[in-house]
């Protein structure tokens, strides 16, 4: 079944209705959909339904809901703060990130990230990211979508997560555990926390403050990687290692 993505206010009853004109194109005209289909309605916030279309015109689909499916059980939190880096793979990054499960992302501006935003730039990124993350998760069937924060500088993002049980930051500027080991030692621990460098890593000054405020310096190995293969690393490592919450 095609999978839709329907705002939780559109979802009353056993009835949801989708009045986003982009979509509701796609649905149409490159799809095809008609009355009578089949299809999978998801809130992005965890709910998931099977119904049918009773209705579709240009300006409005309704889906008559029949059946709730089960969700799957809410894994921990995992939140990652990644450095700002060129377009091309941060997008891709967004994707990626969603597919493995990652529930919260968080761009971060460094001492030694290239790219800068205006707030008005940042504001036209964010609904692009949301946009990519939305259809991430229709691709791979996650019920909810991540939420994308705007962009903030590093050390604003250091006092939000001080009530986040594990804080990894992953960085060749210091000696470190191995990413698996300190996981290994943390199996208790609630929700986890990861910040990924820009290219360049992090600078000792931004390291040291990340440690004091209690995240824990991990290495992904000897070998230097980019931004989004770190970042990518980590979350699968954590999908691996970690149990659900």
């Amino acid at each position: 079944m095609r999978r839709i993505l329907v705002d939780p206010r559109n979802i009353t009853g056993s009835t949801a209705v989708l009045d986003d004109p982009k979509q509701l194109h796609h649905l149409r005209n490159v799809l095809r959909l008609k009355a009578g289909d089949r299809v999978c309605c998801f809130d992005g916030q965890g709910a998931e339904y099977a119904g049918t279309i009773s209705h579709l015109t240009q300006a409005q689909m309704t889906v008559r809901l029949d059946q709730r499916l089960a969700a799957g059980a809410r894994g921990r939190i995992v939140w990652l703060a990644p450095g700002l880096i060129k377009s091309p793979r941060f997008d891709w990054l967004i994707q990626k990130a969603t597919e493995l499960g990652v529930s919260r992302l968080s761009p971060i501006v460094t001492e030694r990230t290239v790219i800068r935003l205006t707030d008005t730039q940042g504001r036209q990124k964010r609904e692009r990211w949301r946009r990519l993350a939305e259809a991430a998760s229709k691709q791979c069937g996650r019920a909810d979508v991540p939420s994308i924060d705007p962009p903030q500088s590093f050390h604003a993002l250091l006092p939000l997560l001080g009530r986040v049980p594990l804080v990894l930051i992953p960085t060749l500027e210091v000696a470190a555990r191995p990413f698996r080991d300190m996981l290994e030692g943390s199996r208790a621990a609630g929700d986890v926390a990861v910040l990924i460098g820009p290219e360049g890593d992090f600078s000792p000054a931004e390291v040291a403050a990340a440690v004091k405020t209690g995240a824990q310096p991990v290495s992904l190995g000897r070998l230097t990687l980019r931004s989004e293969t770190a970042a990518l690393a980590c979350l699968a490592i954590l999908s691996c290692t970690l149990p659900r919450g």
